[in-house]
């Protein structure tokens, strides 16, 4: 993380941001926007889900550091976490952060394109189909069982693997038909499983 840290330019990364999360909350903001931006990051280098991220933060020092936290400082919580996310995604700032975020790493050199390792993952509904608080999600099958939700598409770069795309759909969205959204379209090799030999 500390290579990460001192690699990318976090005043160019948060700037744009700012304009549209100041006017958008008014509440008290316990937090600087770069620490939740640099919470973003280390959830999506990890795969940390809000809960997993506050109990690694409270107890990894490497993560305390990269979030420039000393010992007495409070940590953001999952609500925290939670509310900043909705509000990202809201006015489509979560797109524009992972993008700007990549081209940061590709101008230090940290994402190279050689290669790319295609996959999905399916993340299931929290409520069952009849409820209608999660009607957008969809059916699919996978080893014989039944899930209801949705899938996320992740291409990573193979010699870093730091991902550099990402894609979300319902679950019965084919993992194949994401190809060409989750590739560089730049790299010299492709490695993914069966499910996108068509």
């Amino acid at each position: 993380m500390e290579i990460i840290d001192q690699s990318i330019n976090w005043n160019k990364l948060v700037k744009p941001l700012e304009t549209v999360i100041n006017r958008s909350d008014r509440g008290r903001k316990p937090f600087p926007l770069l620490l939740i931006v640099k919470c973003f990051i280390l959830q999506t280098i990890y795969g940390l889900s809000d809960p997993r991220l506050e109990e690694e933060i409270a107890d990894r020092r490497s993560f305390q550091l990269f979030l420039r936290l000393t010992s007495g400082d409070s940590i953001p919580d999952e609500t925290t976490i939670c509310r900043y996310r909705e509000l990202f995604a809201q006015h489509g700032l979560d797109r524009k952060l992972f993008k700007a975020f990549n081209k940061e790493l590709k101008r230090s050199g940290l994402i190279l394109e050689k290669g790319t390792l295609i996959d999905a993952t399916i993340k299931e509904a929290r409520t069952n189909p009849t409820n209608k608080s999660d009607a957008d999600a969809g059916f699919t099958v996978r080893r014989n069982q039944t899930y209801y939700g949705y899938k996320g598409h992740i291409g990573m770069d193979s010699d870093s693997k730091m991902i550099h795309t990402t894609e979300f759909t319902t679950a019965n969205i084919h993992d194949s038909d994401l190809f060409d959204h989750i590739t560089t379209g730049k790299e010299k090799y492709i490695i993914a499983d069966k499910g996108y030999a068509n």
